[in-house]
């Protein structure tokens, strides 16, 4: 899962999701009612207005889509905006699709500003529902309270509902949170 909005510093996550399905087959599996989950008033969508008149507007979707690799595995990717509303019951659906689809392991993708500079390697912390996936990676911190987010509560939700779960936060540079950061995606 990569969504989009907290935990997309560099905009690695967006940018990783585009290059998957721009280079991998994919069709829909199930979209999630968007009206229900996104606030419009925080993050509104853009639209174009042509001379006279409104033309578009992009409005957001909340995808769930099936791709195949080069090898021809298939895989689920959950991607589109972080939701603003119903935590609870969106993390519910996705557990019910991890059931319905055999889901063996999830795997989120974050990225967070650090204080870091770009002429060092990425570094990237790992953290897992099973402790043992990821042992052996170093680690950079210890217990902290961060802000809530969706990525987060997807993982411990799985992982409540006995699934196997885990991710990877990229360290984006501080200074090139705001901006495309190719190299973290």
């Amino acid at each position: 899962h990569a969504l989009g909005g907290f935990l997309d510093a560099g905009a690695a996550r967006q940018l990783a999701v585009a290059h998957l399905l721009a280079t991998y087959d994919h069709r829909t599996v199930a979209e999630f009612d968007i009206d229900a989950l996104y606030d419009y008033r925080a993050r509104r969508p853009r639209m174009v207005f042509d001379t006279d008149h409104y033309e578009a507007i992009d409005y957001p979707e909340l995808l769930l889509s099936e791709l195949t690799d080069q090898d021809g595995t298939g895989f689920l990717l959950l991607h589109g905006p972080e939701p603003d509303f119903g935590w609870r019951a969106f993390n519910a659906a996705v557990v019910q699709l991890i059931e319905r689809y055999g889901v063996r392991r999830s795997i989120g993708l974050n990225a967070i500003p650090w204080a870091a500079p770009h002429t060092r390697p990425i570094g990237v912390t790992a953290h897992a529902t099973d402790p043992s996936i990821v042992m052996g990676r170093s680690t950079f911190v210890g217990a902290i309270q961060v802000p809530g987010h969706m990525a987060g509560a997807l993982k411990i939700a799985i992982g409540e509902a006995g699934h196997e779960a885990m991710g990877f936060a990229v360290h984006i540079p501080h200074y090139l949170a705001q901006v495309e950061y190719p190299r973290a995606a």
